[in-house]
């Protein structure tokens, strides 16, 4: 068997994989759960095919180069579809540490599709987002680094003004964790309880049923937003320029990483959020929830 029809067989594997897991769902929602599979894995393959077009590094032909950044990038989608399936463990074991497995596997899965989308190879870099520091890990070169992830600091400042802080489920979760009795605001809606980068806004009166949901969708929105990665693959080629030309952005560039996420993640969701029904309202509920679109 050569390498292309493994890739493919490799491929075909995870669809199975997702359509089993996908029919073994009640009726309610299994259609919606297909569509969010099938758009997971084919828009992160095609970011996948797109980024390794723009950061090609070789002779290699454009359609080849394509094919392989789709098929990187579209196996990644199937991770991060997995993942964002664990979320709804916390609500069913009734345990937010669940959050930690939910994060790792679509963490994967988006360093996947970033790879992809740098024409990278499959595991060249792998991230981890906890608290306000990226992790990554590179394999190959069996080398560790952490930096400042920026844009936690605009969800710290989003969910934690005046509210309280609790250390204890911040350890169990991986995620920063704050409660208050009022709302939740930001620049894209209010709400009792927020997903906002790396942090969670949580009701402090609300029964425990109810808690465990909420955490649970809320933890699918910071997996969503970990998603949004390929806006620094499209900006590749821009980052090393800078980095070539500026010694201070240089060295500054080693202790923080300026991510994209949230410009790309604000404009998405606002575009979402003019239609009838918020896409990624919708898939956050199928995914945690086991629910068919709150829209309906």
């Amino acid at each position: 068997m050569n390498i292309s029809n493994k890739k493919s067989l490799i491929l075909l594997l995870l669809l199975l994989c997702i359509t089993v897991n996908i029919n073994a769902q009640e009726d309610n929602f299994k259609s919606d759960r297909t569509k969010f599979a099938f758009i997971n894995i084919g828009l992160n393959g095609l970011f996948g095919g797109i980024g390794s077009l723009i950061n090609k590094k070789d002779n290699t032909s454009n359609f080849k180069t394509f094919t392989m950044g789709f098929y990187k990038g579209a196996v990644g989608g199937a991770v991060s579809h997995i993942g964002l399936s664990m979320s709804h463990l916390i609500e069913t074991e009734k345990n937010i540490a669940y959050a930690w497995p939910a994060r790792f596997v679509n963490a994967m899965g988006s360093s996947i599709v970033q790879n992809a989308a740098d024409g990278n190879r499959m595991f060249e870099r792998l991230h981890f987002n906890l608290f306000v520091a990226r992790l990554e890990y590179h394999p190959y070169l069996k080398k560790f680094n952490v930096r400042l992830f920026t844009s936690s600091l605009y969800g710290i400042a989003v969910v934690g003004s005046g509210n309280k802080f609790d250390l204890g489920k911040s350890l169990k979760s991986g995620i920063l964790y704050f409660e208050s009795d009022g709302k939740f605001a930001s620049s894209i809606g209010s709400g009792s309880g927020t997903g906002q980068v790396s942090s969670i806004g949580m009701p402090i009166y609300r029964n425990e049923e109810f808690s465990y949901r909420l955490y649970a969708e809320e933890v699918a929105h910071i997996q969503q937003y970990d998603r949004k990665v390929v806006g620094n693959s499209f900006v590749l080629k821009l980052d090393e320029k800078w980095k070539k030309n500026s010694k201070f952005y240089n060295n500054l560039s080693k202790y923080i990483y300026f991510d994209l996420n949230g410009p790309i993640f604000w404009v998405s969701y606002k575009i979402a959020n003019s239609g009838k029904c918020n896409y990624f309202e919708q898939e956050a509920v199928n995914y945690s929830n086991r629910r068919v679109n709150p829209c309906d």
